[in-house]
């Protein structure tokens, strides 16, 4: 069966780093939204957080497109973005239909860390201004984001994963299970 490998969860716990990771570990396409969003804003361009959120939901609407599109070819392929659940049943709607076993790695960690981390990001990298127009600096407004999307349901095959530090990242447990599952292995990934 084809294989498509969902990486989402919360803000800040590494998932793009990890996606890029695991396209070069298993020789599949990464789709991220973060990509996409950035060269529509680029292009379309967006005046405030309104518009900005329009971008966010045409980045999704439009990676489920291609996901859609890519599904004759049958190749493996990841896609990363914190995914809300109406977007995680439009993809897995896709994958039935093109044939694709998913499985969704969810990454979560402590909200003090990740908060601290997302400050840090947006102050202390060179982010594209497509990112920096969310009101979550505050602690507060950080966490009550992060918590409305836990609360949103995860459909199908998954894994947890404690993102609270980036050791998942190099957990040859963790690895050997996504490898099982995207070279087609029998033996069950999800425990």
């Amino acid at each position: 069966m084809r294989r498509l490998l969902l990486i989402t969860g919360d803000l800040a716990t590494g998932k793009t780093t990890f996606s890029n990771a695991l396209s070069a570990r298993c020789g599949a396409a990464v789709l991220q939204k973060d990509s996409i969003k950035e060269i529509l804003g680029d292009e379309i361009g967006f005046r405030d957080r309104a518009e900005n959120k329009r971008l966010s939901l045409a980045t999704v609407a439009l990676m489920t497109h291609v996901f859609s599109a890519l599904t004759v070819v049958g190749a493996p392929l990841i896609l990363e973005a914190n995914f809300r659940e109406n977007e995680l049943v439009k993809i897995h709607a896709a994958a039935e239909k093109g044939g694709y076993r998913v499985l969704t790695l969810v990454l979560r960690g402590e909200i003090g860390v990740l908060y601290e981390r997302y400050c840090r990001r947006m102050t202390k990298e060179n982010r594209h201004p497509v990112h920096l127009s969310a009101p979550l600096h505050l602690r507060d407004e950080f966490e009550r984001y992060v918590l409305a999307a836990r609360a949103e349901a995860v459909p199908g095959e998954r894994i947890e994963i404690d993102a609270t530090d980036f050791s998942y990242q190099t957990d040859e447990a963790l690895l050997g299970r996504i490898d099982a599952f995207m070279k087609n292995d029998t033996e069950e990934t999800v425990r």
